[in-house]
């Protein structure tokens, strides 16, 4: 990612976060620099099924989708924003995202508990990336 994140307080990694994605919700594009916006960090791979806290696998969220989001998958939660809330989720962003997380795991190992979820979302999301 180009420079150490592991030392990171929250902040500094939602700043981060937030440059990456050009301030706007991966899911829904909302600005995240507007007064009202409640910026937050999404993990692309939910916590529950495994997902570590760590920036590659983050995004900058608003509040709204984070939550609305919760454990879905990030291939699934792209297709539903499309079809049902007419939204263009940042799927090349998120893509990116598991791109550098598996890069990680192969770099660094471990994380055996969530290899064959990522290989699969990475193949989906970058599909819905470039449609």
């Amino acid at each position: 990612m180009g420079r150490d994140t592991r030392q990171m307080a929250p902040q500094q990694r939602l700043e981060h976060l937030l440059e990456l994605g050009g301030h706007a919700c991966a899911w829904c594009g909302y600005d995240l620099t507007r007064s009202n916006a409640r910026p937050t960090r999404d993990h692309v791979v939910p916590k529950i099924k495994g997902g570590p806290t760590r920036l590659e696998n983050e995004v900058a969220a608003c509040g709204s989708c984070n939550s609305r989001r919760g454990h879905t998958a990030p291939a699934q939660f792209i297709e539903e924003s499309r079809r049902d809330r007419g939204l263009e989720p940042n799927a090349a962003l998120v893509a990116d995202q598991l791109d550098a997380l598996d890069a990680a795991i192969q770099r660094e190992g471990g994380m055996r508990r969530i290899r064959d979820y990522v290989a699969r979302e990475r193949t989906r999301v970058r599909a819905l990336a470039n449609d």
